[in-house]
């Protein structure tokens, strides 16, 4: 009886402990848009609980419905753009800037969408002669961010914040270091603008550079991105930004690399199944969807394929 209890005991602890483990990051996939492109945003919306991918040098707007896994089109942006940088705020979509063709003329132009009443209106454009495509763009607090990017077929260190409240734009202290093709991320009051290029496709960088909000300042010297690459996705999670995909050196890469804001100190993750650059990351819920982007270096290989990382135990996304 002693051994029987024993065994008992034993088995209870180890699915306890089973329960307890963390769970190891993965990928899923999920249906495809309806039609292949790169250079694209994606965002998630909370006041529809849809992602919205646009962009790819085409007018076209899709609404990816994660609870029946399905794609509807909706109100199409009022231009034909790519490289065209896209978030949320308070319940509206901002699409601001991007890429006539390219590499220019880029624009600034601010286009805000109400998912709920489908329907676009227009925010102030971007400070002329400041206008541009492919730079990063994160919002903090009630404002929205905007650093980098090209500016006539050049990349720029120029760094702007919107206010949609006052619909006005404010100068910032530049970029140390001018780069394209980049995403950026908060985490609690820092901006972070990590990797990118200078203007060539193979121009990439891996330097590291947070902007203190608070303080107004930039810090140089952090850990840098392993992958020397531009033209990914980044998602913050937590006290971590994700860098996913992205191209340079004659290669798309799949490479998923995570950067620990609070150890300065940089870690690998479960890889992309489909590599591919020119894409934006949407986050929902703690998972990072990533719908279309190039599969190989440069304009080609575009495609409508649709994945989704969860860093832990995956969730769904709903409204």
């Amino acid at each position: 009886m002693r051994n029987v209890v024993r065994m008992l005991t034993f088995g209870l602890a180890a699915v306890a402990l089973a329960a307890c483990a963390p769970t190891s990051p993965s990928w899923q996939s999920r249906a495809a848009s309806s039609f292949a492109r790169q250079e694209v945003s994606y965002v998630y919306a909370p006041s529809t609980g849809k992602l919205y991918l646009a962009g790819g040098d085409s007018t076209v707007q899709e609404a990816y419905d994660p609870d029946t896994n399905s794609w509807s089109t909706v109100a199409p942006l009022p231009a034909a753009l790519d490289h065209i940088q896209a978030v949320e705020l308070n319940g509206l979509i901002y699409y601001i800037g991007g890429l006539v063709q390219w590499p220019g003329p880029a624009v600034g132009t601010v286009y805000v969408y109400d998912p709920v009443a489908n329907s676009f209106t227009t925010g102030t454009p971007m400070p002329a002669g400041r206008e541009r495509g492919a730079g990063g763009v994160a919002v903090f607090g009630n404002k929205i961010y905007y650093a980098g990017g090209l500016h006539e077929g050049v990349a720029v260190s120029w760094f702007d914040v919107y206010d949609p409240a006052t619909k006005a734009w404010a100068t910032l202290p530049d970029m140390p270091e001018a780069r394209d093709h980049f995403h950026a991320a908060v985490v609690e009051d820092r901006f972070y603008a990590i990797g990118g290029r200078r203007s060539a496709i193979n121009a990439t960088t891996t330097v590291n550079q947070a902007f203190d909000i608070g303080t107004g300042s930039w810090s140089t010297g952090l850990a840098p991105l392993p992958t020397a690459r531009g033209g990914f996705a980044a998602a913050a999670l937590g006290t971590e930004v994700l860098i996913i995909g992205g191209e340079g050196g004659g290669t798309t890469y799949n490479t998923v690399e995570a950067y620990n804001t609070t150890t300065n100190t940089w870690r690998a993750l479960a890889s992309m199944p489909t590599a591919r650059h020119g894409i934006q990351a949407a986050t929902c819920n703690g998972g990072i969807y990533l719908a279309a982007g190039g599969t190989v270096q440069g304009a080609g290989g575009a495609t409508n394929v649709h994945e989704v990382f969860f860093l832990g135990s995956p969730a769904a996304c709903g409204g």
